[in-house]
């Protein structure tokens, strides 16, 4: 057998590959998908894998021997879920004549994944943009599942492929991999957050970790379920020469089949990755249905302490994935984009499931108007996923004025009266409360400049039991005087895309500035000064209040009065 068939090699069997004559079924084209380890013919009926010959740290495919062995894998891993998808392996040959052919009997080349195909209308991304996945068809999946895992074919001997120390390694793997992309994909700032909330998270939980093993929760399962590895069949694939009948259903496919030690992990995982998806995805309910449907067909209630960290760890490793994808050689323009665009919000997904695994917390973003309070806060719940409320958007929803709009000159001073100013605070208060006790994070942006307005978020805290801090925003008066300039001179009608505009100019801030009252020393406070680039001040903010969270967590479950 040829152990040469490199990249260039491969050229020329691809190009064999995208040729309809090429199959002795003739089918009417081809259509060629790729990604960053394999090209995917879809020949009529039939669909082919080539992995392609590259190495990375987490996959190596740099021999035609170990392809070969890969494919071999694939198919017989996938069989265990899937198998009437699961067709064979087959040969690339090279003929006497020296020809390519598709099996025959000349010189192997290159081992190809023989499949049905799929329709691509089936493709669960297809599925759900068009609004087609139901919370039940998710839950029957989820059945499904439970029985594989629980199933002798998933069993594992030998070491504890979840434990704790291989958590670490496999963290710090991923993030290694994913630290060139940051700036394209993710901050430095998510970075160093990722890297931190692993580690936290494993060092907290060694025990419930350790034992998942010995009560039977470690498989040998898919390793890759996510939603572009799932088909939904909603009539049968028919009996066809060389296959038999695949009958409706929800199907996962592509098994990851080129590491055991990725493959190998905790079911939490697996659920996880799948939940995780499907809500970067716009479908937060179908990943409720789809995680209760398991822990009902399982009993595993210790799964959902472990669900955020896990959807974290394969938020990253879709993120990177993704980004390694953008990066190939062979992709295309609007491919890339929309690799780093969907790599993007899985790194945003990952750090803001690392924001909230401490439970809920409360985070008063404060400071004079043209303090940039509002520009932070904004950025700052997009990077935490904490829910923003802010008090002139309130207000104006009240009063029934656009939050991007100017106040009516003629309304400003009832709006902002002591009495108007003092039923939005409470108002605030309230929807907070109400946010909290679902266990959501909360930013509140209003002044809060002084300590009466504070307070009673403080004893808002103690009573839920949810920490508290002050992002206390500050800028130099010559700036807060330009912004305030600019602020004045924007159009009265609504811009859209734009945060809640306040009517303050600086005779409020002037008023302001005389009553303030500082956060004091029992205050918990993170002080930020706004005037310099915004791209440093957040990454400042971030890391100030990352280090805050990682010690102040919840202390109690959180309900509602009935």
């Amino acid at each position: 057998m040829n152990e040469g068939v490199g990249p260039f090699a491969q050229d020329e069997i691809v190009r064999a590959l995208t040729q309809p004559s090429f199959y002795p079924h003739l089918p009417h084209d081809v259509r060629h998908h790729q990604t960053h380890i394999s090209h995917v013919f879809v020949a009529g009926p039939f669909a082919y894998k080539l992995k392609k010959a590259v190495e990375f740290s987490f996959a190596d495919f740099s021999t035609a021997a170990r392809r070969r062995a890969l494919c071999a894998d694939e198919v017989r891993l996938n069989r265990r879920s899937c198998a009437p998808l699961y067709l064979g392996v087959v040969e690339v040959t090279r003929q006497a004549d020296g020809s390519l052919a598709l099996g025959g009997d000349g010189i192997p080349l290159e081992a190809l994944v023989w499949m049905r195909a799929l329709p691509e209308r089936g493709m669960l991304p297809v599925a759900l943009a068009e609004g087609r996945v139901t919370g039940a068809a998710l839950a029957g999946f989820a059945a499904t599942l439970a029985r594989f895992h629980a199933s002798p074919a998933t069993v594992l001997a030998g070491e504890d492929l979840a434990a704790p120390d291989t958590l670490r390694e496999r963290w710090r793997h991923v993030l290694d991999d994913a630290a060139p992309m940051i700036g394209a994909l993710l901050s430095a700032a998510d970075h160093e957050i990722l890297q931190d909330f692993g580690a936290l998270f494993i060092q907290r939980h060694q025990s419930l970790l350790r034992a998942r093993g010995p009560a039977g929760r470690v498989r040998d399962g898919h390793g890759d379920l996510h939603a572009g590895n799932l088909c939904l069949l909603d009539e049968p694939l028919p009996a066809i020469a060389g296959a038999p009948r695949v009958e409706p259903g929800l199907y996962a496919f592509d098994c990851l089949e080129f590491s055991a030690e990725l493959r190998a992990n905790d079911v939490a995982s697996e659920i996880a990755f799948l939940a995780m998806d499907l809500v970067v995805r716009g479908h937060p309910e179908l990943a409720d249905s789809f995680v209760e449907a398991y822990v009902a067909a399982t009993g595993d209630e210790e799964l959902r302490v472990l669900l955020p960290f896990y959807g974290c760890h394969r938020a990253s490793v879709r993120g990177m994935v993704l980004g390694l994808a953008a990066a190939g050689e062979d992709v295309a323009a609007d491919a890339c984009s929309e690799a780093i665009e969907l790599g993007s919000r899985h790194f945003v997904h990952a750090t803001q499931l690392a924001w909230g695994t401490a439970g809920p917390a409360l985070v008063l973003c404060s400071g004079l108007s043209g303090s940039g309070k509002t520009t932070l806060a904004v950025a700052l719940a997009r990077a935490t996923g904490f829910l923003l409320l802010s008090s002139d958007v309130l207000r104006k929803q009240r009063a029934g004025i656009e939050p991007q709009a100017r106040t009516p000159d003629e309304r400003v001073p009832a709006l902002y009266s002591d009495g108007a100013r003092h039923a939005i605070y409470e108002a605030l208060a309230g929807e907070a409360e109400r946010a909290l006790a679902t266990g959501t994070g909360v930013i509140l942006d209003a002044t809060f400049h002084r300590l009466a307005e504070r307070q009673p978020l403080h004893e808002l805290a103690a009573r839920l039991r949810v920490p508290l801090v002050i992002v206390a925003c500050a800028a130099s008066e010559a700036t807060i005087r330009e912004r305030l300039r600019r602020r004045s001179e924007r159009p009265r009608e609504a811009a859209a895309g734009q945060p809640a505009l306040s009517d303050a100019g600086w005779d409020v801030y002037l008023a302001q500035r005389t009553r303030a009252e500082l956060p004091a020393l029992d205050e918990p406070a993170i002080h930020v000064d706004t005037g310099a680039d915004f791209a440093a001040v957040l990454t400042h903010a971030v890391r100030a209040l990352w280090a805050w969270r990682r010690t102040h967590v919840a202390r109690a479950p959180l309900k509602l009065d009935a």
